[in-house]
C-alpha cells in the first residue's frame, strides 16, 4: 500500500467487519449490500434458510435513545401501510454491541437511481410515468394511514426483476397521530431528508406543516431529475440546495426539457408548487393524471425491461459515458429472439396507438356531428318561435285593420248624410221642386229637437224620482223617436245621393 492511498471509511470498515456474524443466534450476515449515512444493509440468512435483508443502524446512532427508538418504531410504518409496494419489516431487535436492526424482505433488481445512471442519467417519458404511477399508488395507501415518507427520491425506489416497484426506507417516515402524543419524536429545527428532494416546508424543518403534499413535491422533484438529468435546485453543496428549496420556487420542467406534453408539464409543475395549497391535493388525484398521460402515450412501460436512454441522448455529469454506453449496448443486444419479440411488441404498441388515434378521431367526428345537430335543432326551434310570433302579429294587425275599416265606413256614412243636407239647402243646385221635402226635413228636425228636449226632461225626472218604470218608458220613447227620424231621413238621403252622383 502506498502512502497516497486513502484510508478506508471507518463506517464501511465496521460494516465489513460484521460479515459472518450471527445476530442473536438467528440471522447470519452474508453480504454487505450497501452503506448509508445512518445504516448498513446486509444480505442475511435465517437459521431456517430464509433469505432476508438486515438494515443495521450505525452504532453511534444506536447510542442515541431517541434515534434508536424512532428507527425501531417507525420501521413498522411500512407494515402499517399494508401495500405490496412497501417493503415489509419481518423483525426488529438490538445486536449484542447495542446496534439496532430491522429484518426486511430481500429484493432482487435495481434502484431507480441505478436504472437512471445506466440510461445515461435520462429516462424516457413513458419509463418515468410507469415508475411514478405505482409510486403514487403506494403513497395514496400510506397517506390514508397518516404515514408520510419524507424521503422520496430515485435511490429509495426499487424495481424488482419481476417488474414491481418497491418504496424503500420508511425509516424517517412520520406517523401523524391525532393527539400528537409523540411531539418530541422530531427535534425542533432538525432537518431530515435529502436536500435535493425536499419541499420548502421540509427544508425549513416546519414539521407541523409536513403532510402528504410534501411527498408529492418530492415525487415531482424525482420526475424532474429523471427526465432532465439535473436537480430542481442545482448547487455546489447540499446546504445551498436546502436554502434554495426553502426560498426559491422551482422552475417549470418545460424550460429544462422542451417538447414534453402539456399534460406532463402540468403534472410536474403543479407537484412542485412552492405553496402547498397549489399542489395536487392528494396522491390519488396526481396518480389519475399520470394514468391519463400514460394512456395518451400508449400505456405503461414494463418496469422489468432494461433501462433505455431517450432517443438520441446519452448524458453524463462526471464522465464514464463510454462505460454506460457499453452497458446499454450489452443489455439491449440479447439475441435474435429478443429482438424479434421486441419488434413484435413495438409493432403491436404502434398498432394500438393507431387504433387509439382512430378512436379519438371518430370520437371527435361524432362530437362535431352532435354539435351540428344541436345547432340545427336550435335553428329550427328559433324558426318555429319566429313563425309563431309573426302569426300573432298578423292576427293583431288584421284585427286592427278590420276595426279601422268599420270606423271608416261609419265616418263615410256620416259625411254622406251631412253632404246631402248641405246640398238640399243649396237652392242653386236643387230648385223649388224640393221645397216640400225641405219642409218635411225641417219638421223632422223640430220633432227631433222636441224629442231630445223631452228626453232631457224625462231624464231629469228619472234622476229626481228614480222610478225604474218611468226611466224605461222615456228610454223607449226616445228609441222610437230615433227610429222614426231614421225612416224619414233615409229615403231623402238616398235621393240626394242619387242626384249628385256623377253620370
Amino acid at each position: 500500500m502506498t502512502q497516497t492511498k486513502q484510508r478506508e471509511d471507518p463506517q464501511l470498515a465496521r460494516a465489513r467487519a460484521r460479515l459472518g456474524v450471527v445476530l442473536n443466534g438467528k440471522w447470519r450476515l452474508d453480504a454487505l449490500l450497501g452503506v448509508g449515512g445512518m445504516a448498513a444493509v446486509y444480505g442475511a440468512t435465517h437459521r431456517n434458510g430464509k433469505r432476508v435483508a438486515v438494515k443495521m443502524l450505525h452504532q453511534e446512532f444506536s447510542n442515541d435513545e431517541e434515534v434508536r427508538t424512532r428507527f425501531l418504531q417507525e420501521g413498522y410504518a411500512a407494515n402499517a401501510i399494508q401495500h405490496d409496494g412497501a417493503v415489509s419489516v419481518l423483525d426488529d431487535d438490538v445486536a449484542p454491541d447495542g446496534s439496532a436492526f430491522l429484518v426486511m424482505e430481500l429484493l432482487e433488481g435495481q434502484t431507480v437511481e441505478q436504472r437512471w445512471e445506466s440510461g445515461g442519467q435520462r429516462l424516457p417519458l413513458r419509463d418515468v410515468l410507469s415508475i411514478v404511477e405505482p409510486l403514487l399508488d403506494v403513497l395514496a395507501a400510506a397517506h390514508a394511514k397518516a404515514v408520510v415518507h419524507r424521503d422520496i427520491k430515485p435511490e429509495n425506489l426499487f424495481v424488482t426483476k419481476a417488474g414491481t416497484l418497491k418504496v424503500l426506507d420508511f425509516g424517517i417516515a412520520k406517523v401523524f397521530e391525532q393527539r400528537r402524543e409523540r411531539t418530541t419524536s422530531t427535534r425542533v429545527g432538525t432537518v431530515m431528508g435529502t436536500p435535493a428532494y425536499m419541499a420548502p416546508e421540509q427544508a425549513l424543518a416546519r414539521w407541523d406543516e409536513v403532510d402528504g403534499r410534501t411527498d408529492l413535491w418530492a415525487v415531482g422533484a424525482t420526475m424532474f431529475t429523471l427526465l432532465s438529468g439535473r436537480h430542481v435546485h442545482d448547487a455546489q453543496t447540499s446546504q445551498e440546495q436546502m436554502i434554495l428549496s426553502a426560498t426559491t420556487p422551482a422552475a417549470s420542467i418545460a424550460s429544462v426539457v422542451p417538447g414534453l406534453p402539456a399534460a406532463v408539464v402540468s403534472i410536474i409543475d403543479r407537484a412542485l408548487a412552492f405553496d402547498r395549497a397549489k399542489r395536487w391535493p392528494d396522491a390519488s388525484s396526481m396518480r389519475e393524471a399520470v394514468r391519463s398521460a400514460l394512456d395518451a402515450l400508449g400505456g405503461p412501460e414494463p418496469l422489468g425491461a432494461p433501462a433505455r436512454a431517450p432517443t438520441g441522448t446519452l448524458v453524463s455529469r462526471q464522465g464514464g459515458a463510454e462505460a454506460r454506453a457499453a452497458t446499454i449496448l450489452d443489455t439491449t443486444a440479447t439475441g435474435s429472439s429478443a429482438a424479434a419479440w421486441t419488434e413484435e411488441r413495438e409493432g403491436r404498441l404502434a398498432e394500438a396507438a393507431k387504433l387509439r388515434a382512430r378512436i379519438g378521431e371518430l370520437a371527435q367526428r361524432q362530437e362535431a356531428v352532435e354539435k351540428r345537430v344541436a345547432d340545427t335543432q336550435a335553428k329550427v326551434d328559433a324558426g318555429r318561435a319566429e313563425r309563431r310570433s309573426l302569426e300573432q302579429w298578423f292576427k293583431r294587425q288584421v284585427g286592427t285593420r278590420t276595426a279601422a275599416v268599420e270606423e271608416a265606413r261609419k265616418e263615410a256614412n256620416r259625411q254622406m248624410i251631412a253632404l246631402a243636407r248641405r246640398a238640399m239647402e243649396d237652392r242653386s243646385v236643387f230648385g223649388p221642386e224640393l221645397d216640400p221635402t225641405r219642409e218635411q226635413i225641417a219638421k223632422l228636425d223640430r220633432a227631433a229637437d222636441s224629442a231630445a228636449r223631452d228626453v232631457d226632461v224625462h231624464t231629469a225626472a228619472l234622476e229626481a224620482y228614480d222610478s225604474p218604470s218611468l226611466r224605461a218608458g222615456v228610454l223607449l220613447l226616445g228609441v222610437l223617436a230615433v227610429i222614426v227620424l231614421a225612416l224619414i231621413i233615409g229615403p231623402i238621403v238616398w235621393r240626394a245621393t242619387r242626384v249628385i252622383a256623377p253620370e
